[in-house]
């Protein structure tokens, strides 16, 4: 499925957002910034002392710093390569290497190349359980035809936080249409996606569990 409608973690909230230069890093590094807040981690670009990176907050109170050889520079171009730590402010014994891709780092064949390094961070979180769990929303949803070929389109009931309410409804608006004389001529998908196809009087509708999106949990 898709990951279109993965909501994204909130932006930072603190005074530096309307700072030009924290809004130059922010547009600059966007390709990885979103991609962090799509996993979805709480991503900010930090200005401490001149040095400048970009951290990652994760779900047990850590975090990610993310630079390069040393920091980040203005322009993305000039990156050498990534250098990825996970680090707590209260708690200096969780100090390890992520990622490296700089010249010397284990991972250096990739360069500065973003995706390797989204790869990796998106694997070592999940491996850790240090994202926030993201529940899939689904609704009940019809589309067709109708004899005089005008496409219908129709939500029935959702979005729906739980599977098995989902289910369901499905399973409701499916006997309905059966009991106002329609016919299945094709049913796919079992309890996990299902999708069925109906007819009646030259009338066409394919009722489904669609994928709407995600919250956090």
């Amino acid at each position: 499925m898709s990951n279109d409608l993965a909501q994204m973690a909130p932006m930072p909230v603190h005074d530096n957002t309307d700072d030009p230069l924290w809004r130059k890093l922010w547009n600059a590094y966007e390709p990885v910034i979103t991609a962090l807040r799509r996993i979805p981690l709480v991503t900010d670009v930090e200005i401490s002392g001149g040095m400048f990176g970009i951290t990652a907050q994760l779900t047990d109170g850590s975090h990610l710093w993310i630079s390069s050889v040393e920091e980040l520079p203005l322009d993305p171009n000039k990156v050498e390569g990534w250098h990825v730590r996970r680090g707590h402010e209260d708690n200096p014994t969780i100090d390890e290497m992520v990622y490296n891709s700089t010249e010397d780092g284990e991972h250096s064949q990739h360069g500065n190349n973003v995706v390797p390094l989204v790869q990796a961070i998106t694997a070592f979180v999940t491996e850790r359980h240090l994202a926030p769990r993201l529940i899939d929303l689904m609704s009940v949803q019809i589309d067709g035809v109708t004899k005089k070929h005008k496409p219908i389109s129709k939500l029935i009931q959702g979005p729906f936080d739980d599977r098995h309410a989902a289910v369901k409804e499905y399973g409701y608006a499916t006997h309905d249409l059966m009991q106002n004389g329609w016919r299945c001529i094709h049913e796919q998908g079992g309890t996990d996606w299902p999708l069925t196809v109906w007819e009646k009087n030259c009338e066409v509708a394919t009722v489904y569990l669609a994928h709407v999106g995600q919250v956090t949990a």
